[in-house]
């Protein structure tokens, strides 16, 4: 596990795994956490702990306080999150500031951090990049984005890639695959279904046999937190994955089962985001040369959801 007295700077994210990360930092008293953030940003998930962290509000597109900011701080190791609104790729408009807050901030941030000392730099971004294939994705896959938001992701981890390469910087690229639980937007398919049969609803879905390897937050936090295991490594992709995939059909029936419901939902409602493959699932040979991942089943991890959102309603009354 990382060092606590390591100076952290991680880019602010408007989604779960982002949170879940601060607050496993803190209570486990990480001591010198820099956040950098939107002046507009919304802190909701971690509002109780904003006095154990410190946070800047400054532009990843303004250079020059950038590397101001970056060669004062000096950070040992850098958990870039930040990106643009997942849902904003739908409208063309927003293509301009799309690749702005995926690819040029990320290009930026690592401009900055390379005129320092550093020891991991760990870009996170997604098994979309890959877009649609026949077999389990493997780290070396080309990627075959299928839409604009993923080729703006795509495009900053071939940067990143670029610069590992050029300079020998240890710069590691995380793609996560369906991760779920704690403080994840109510839209997303777990807590929709979770707060759908807490309140005895039929929720609205879309194909049931679209399928996602899902990972659980604790084991995404996991690994971010035992980087130290990559010192040095020579791959600069990783998967974090479960290695089993999940149709929505299977997911809905677990649920149902946990919440003893027999209410049935209503499937083919809600419009696909993108083309749904038979197969969304990682190939798992690398990540587990590196990391252990335990092996608490889906079932267990989604009892414990439940209760999480059953005690927790409060932020998901709006």
């Amino acid at each position: 596990m990382i060092n606590k007295n390591k100076v952290i700077l991680i880019t602010w994210a408007s989604w779960f795994v982002w949170s879940n990360l601060v607050r496993t930092l803190v209570n486990n008293w990480y001591n010198n956490i820099n956040i950098l953030a939107r002046e507009s940003s919304n802190f909701w998930r971690i509002k109780d702990i904003l006095n154990k962290i410190n946070i800047s509000n400054i532009s990843l597109l303004d250079n020059q306080k950038l590397n101001k900011y970056i060669n004062n701080l000096k950070p040992n190791i850098i958990y870039h999150l930040a990106a643009a609104w997942a849902n904003i790729w739908r409208d063309w408009r927003w293509i301009i500031e799309i690749f702005e807050q995926n690819t040029i901030w990320t290009i930026n941030l690592i401009n900055a951090c390379k005129e320092v000392w550093f020891e991991y730099f760990i870009n996170t971004w997604s098994s979309s990049e890959y877009g649609e294939k026949n077999t389990p994705m493997n780290e070396n896959d080309i990627l075959e984005p299928n839409n604009e938001y993923w080729v703006s992701k795509a495009s900053a981890s071939m940067y990143a890639n670029f610069i590992w390469k050029k300079y020998n910087l240890p710069i590691y690229t995380f793609r996560l695959f369906a991760v779920y639980w704690y403080f994840e937007d109510k839209k997303r398919l777990i807590p929709t279904l979770i707060l759908n049969y807490i309140n005895w609803q039929s929720p609205n879905l879309t194909n049931p046999n679209s399928v996602r390897d899902y990972i659980f937050i604790d084991d995404v936090v996991n690994y971010y937190l035992n980087i130290d295991k990559l010192s040095w490594d020579f791959w600069w992709i990783y998967n974090l994955w479960n290695w089993i995939q999940y149709s929505i059909w299977e997911i809905v029936e677990i649920i149902k089962k946990i919440s003893n419901s027999d209410i049935s939902p209503n499937y083919w409602i809600e419009q696909a985001k993108q083309n749904e493959p038979k197969i969304w699932m990682s190939n798992n040979q690398k990540t587990n040369n590196k990391f252990w991942l335990n092996n608490i089943s889906i079932e267990e991890w989604l009892k414990k959801s439940y209760k999480w959102y059953k005690e927790n309603l409060e932020f998901y009354k709006h």
